[in-house]
């Protein structure tokens, strides 16, 4: 509850520790403890009796820290029924047949997430859009192993929110189909946050998974590819005819690099976002493609700046326009697309 930041001893007849908690103090005799709620202290070294005045008049005693500790209990569970309530009555509303099972059932289940250190708004907001985590019957078993196995309450969050449904799938197979890109070079660790990234990756056969880094290498290093797959997990379930229109359109008609292409998300954008931001700067004579043949110093922003910023830093910082004519450029070019789709 409190944050420590300093501790000091004092030796003298009877050993004395003070804890400093920001703006609060807590001083421990071999007789009793005592808990300072205010006041600051500039001398350490306190006689017996100008401590037991300090105490007198600085300090809350033990019982009234119990006191404050239940207050903090009852506060506690008055959110958790809280939390159930609204659950229970957007189910209710809603004809999902969890409600049957009635509200112990939704209590127990948020109980069982706050053991596993989770966040009671981030349940409630689980909860509220997946109501899978309440139906299926093993999730408690798949949570609390998933954080055994060393995901934290945030990333536990972050793989129930994109992909509720890895809660079908039971511990066994997901240690299967972990090992099936471990067997591809990747380190726990990484393995980890790309499982945080995109947890669908789970669902893929490693027959199909083996042929699609195959097919990656025939474009890139080795090495590269596994930073490919962590940077951008879509490679892995995008169709291959796209990526190779994606890679040719950046690196022939820009002059990209391959290591630029790898330090961008270039294949998390779709191909009409990528061909938009290339045409605005173009257009402007802001952009020129830069070849090996021409000898020239190479202006241009990099693909991660052309792609990877907002609307904003985008408009003003590389096109010289304002975010609005951008905005403006987009809908042109988004006609120009759907009149050369028509012919």
């Amino acid at each position: 509850m409190f944050h420590c930041k300093f501790l000091h001893a004092v030796m003298k007849n009877r050993a004395f520790l003070l804890f400093r908690y920001g703006a609060n103090y807590m001083t421990m005799s071999s007789r009793s403890v005592h808990y300072c709620i205010r006041g600051s202290i500039k001398c350490w070294d306190f006689h017996e009796n100008s401590c037991q005045s300090f105490h007198i008049r600085h300090c809350a005693s033990e019982a009234a820290l119990t006191n404050m500790k239940e207050r903090v209990t009852i506060n506690y569970e008055i959110q958790i029924e809280e939390t159930t309530d609204k659950i229970y009555e957007y189910y209710r509303s809603c004809n999902i047949m969890i409600v049957s099972s009635g509200k112990e059932r939704i209590k127990d289940y948020v109980q069982h997430l706050i053991n596993l250190k989770l966040k009671i708004k981030d349940i409630e907001q689980l909860m509220l859009t997946s109501p899978k985590i309440l139906i299926t019957e093993d999730t408690c078993t798949l949570t609390k192993q998933l954080r055994e196995y060393g995901f934290s309450p945030k990333q536990l969050v972050h793989i129930l929110r994109k992909f509720p449904d890895i809660l079908d799938m039971n511990f066994e197979t997901f240690l299967k189909n972990l090992e099936i890109f471990r067997n591809i070079g990747f380190s726990d660790d990484v393995l980890m946050a790309l499982v945080v990234s995109d947890p669908t990756i789970l669902l893929l056969e490693q027959e199909y998974v083996i042929h699609r880094v195959d097919e990656l290498k025939k474009m890139f290093l080795s090495k590269s590819v596994l930073q490919l797959i962590v940077k951008s997990p879509l490679v892995l379930t995008e169709d291959i005819n796209m990526i190779h229109l994606k890679y040719e359109y950046v690196s022939h008609r820009m002059g990209a690099t391959p290591g630029q292409v790898i330090r961008s998300n270039l294949f998390s954008h779709s191909m009409d976002y990528i061909k938009c931001r290339h045409q605005f700067l173009t257009r402007a004579g802001l952009y020129k493609k830069i070849t090996k043949d021409t000898g020239e110093i190479g202006k241009n922003p990099s693909l991660r700046e052309m792609l990877d910023t907002s609307d904003e830093i985008f408009a003003k910082k590389h096109g010289k326009m304002t975010v609005a004519e951008y905005q403006t450029f987009v809908k042109i070019f988004e006609k120009e697309m759907s009149a050369e789709e028509v012919d």
